[in-house]
C-alpha cells in the first residue's frame, strides 16, 4: 500500500513538473538560451549528479555488461538525446498548449510500436483510436499559424511537428527500456543513460554556449533555469523511472494525460497562452483517440 501511494505520488508530481516545464522554459528559451545549449546543460549536469550520487543512494554497483551497455545507449538515443533536442527545439518554436497536448499522443505511438515491435494485434478501438488521435495531433500541427494568428502563443507547424516527433522518440523508449528496468536499479540504469546522451547531444549544443549571457539573468531567469535542471533534469526523469520500475508502464503512460491539462492551467495563470475553441476541439480528437487506445488495451 505505501509503495502503491509513492509510486502515484512520484507520478502526480512528475505531471506537475512536466506541466510546469512548458511555460517555465520558454521564460528563458530562446531569449537568453538556445535550445540546444539548454538541452547540453541539462544533461550533462544530471549525468554529473546521478553518477556523484549513486554511491549515497547505493551501497552496491551493478555491473552492466557490454552488450547491456549497448543496448542503454541506444535507449539513451530514444529517451534523452534524440527526444529532448526536438523537444526543446520544438517548444521554442510552439506554444505551451499546444506542446503539451501534442504530447499526449504518446500512448498512440507505443501501441503503434508495440504492434510492429511485439506483433501485437489491433482491433476496431485501437485502429479507431490511432486514428482520431493522429487526425486531431495532424489538425493542431497544421493550424499553428492560423492559432497565432487569432491571438494564442508563439506557434508554428515545424514546432509542432518536432513535439510530435519527440512523443514518438519517447514512446519507443518506454518499450525498450522495460527489460533494464527489470534487470539493474533506477539510478544505473539512468545514470548510464545520461552519460551516453550528453556525448549524444554534445556537438548540438557546444556551438550555442558561448552565446549565451549569463550576466543579463534576471533573478526569475535563474530560477527558470534552475528549476529546468533540477526539477525536469534531474528530479522528474528519476521520478518517472523510479516509479516505472514499480508499477506497469501502461499506469505511468496514464498520468500523461495530466500534464495538458496542468500545462493549460500554468500556462493561462502565467498569461503565456491563450486558450482558442480550435485547440479544444483538436485537442478532444487526440484525447478521444487516446481513450480508445487505452480501452482497447483493457
Amino acid at each position: 500500500m505505501k509503495t502503491r501511494l509513492l509510486v502515484h505520488g512520484s507520478l502526480l508530481l512528475t505531471a506537475l513538473f512536466y506541466g510546469a516545464s512548458y511555460t517555465v522554459a520558454k521564460e528563458v528559451m530562446p531569449r537568453l538560451i538556445q535550445p540546444y545549449a539548454f538541452i547540453l546543460l541539462r544533461v550533462v549536469i544530471a549525468t554529473a549528479f546521478f553518477w556523484l550520487a549513486h554511491p549515497l543512494f547505493e551501497s552496491k554497483r551493478a555491473k552492466v555488461n557490454s552488450r547491456d551497455l549497448a543496448y542503454l545507449a541506444m535507449c539513451a538515443f530514444f529517451g534523452v538525446a534524440g527526444n529532448m533536442l526536438l523537444f526543446f527545439k520544438g517548444l521554442s518554436l510552439s506554444s505551451p498548449i499546444n506542446a503539451s497536448v501534442i504530447m499526449i499522443t504518446s500512448p498512440i505511438f507505443i501501441l503503434a510500436f508495440a504492434s510492429f515491435y511485439l506483433k501485437e494485434k489491433l482491433g476496431w478501438k485501437k485502429l479507431t483510436g490511432m486514428a482520431l488521435g493522429s487526425a486531431g495531433a495532424l489538425l493542431l500541427i497544421l493550424s499553428a499559424e492560423k492559432i497565432f494568428a487569432r491571438g494564442g502563443a508563439a506557434n508554428s507547424t515545424w514546432g509542432n511537428l518536432l513535439v510530435m516527433l519527440n512523443a514518438m522518440l519517447f514512446s519507443v523508449y518506454l518499450v525498450l527500456i522495460k527489460p533494464m528496468m527489470a534487470r539493474y536499479s533506477t539510478f544505473t540504469v539512468v545514470k548510464w543513460l545520461f552519460l551516453f546522451g550528453s556525448v549524444m547531444v554534445l556537438p548540438f549544443g557546444l556551438p550555442q554556449l558561448s552565446a549565451i549571457p549569463w550576466s543579463s539573468f534576471a533573478s526569475t531567469d535563474w530560477a527558470a533555469f534552475w528549476f529546468i535542471i533540477v526539477g525536469i533534469s534531474i528530479a522528474a526523469y528519476w521520478l518517472n523511472a523510479w516509479a516505472l520500475q514499480h508499477t506497469r508502464a501502461s499506469v505511468v503512460g496514464t498520468y500523461i494525460y495530466l500534464q495538458p491539462l496542468l500545462a493549460t492551467i500554468i500556462a493561462l495563470w502565467a498569461g503565456r497562452d491563450r486558450l482558442l475553441p480550435e485547440q479544444v476541439l483538436y485537442g478532444l480528437l487526440i484525447f478521444a483517440g487516446v481513450y480508445l487506445v487505452s480501452e482497447a488495451k483493457k
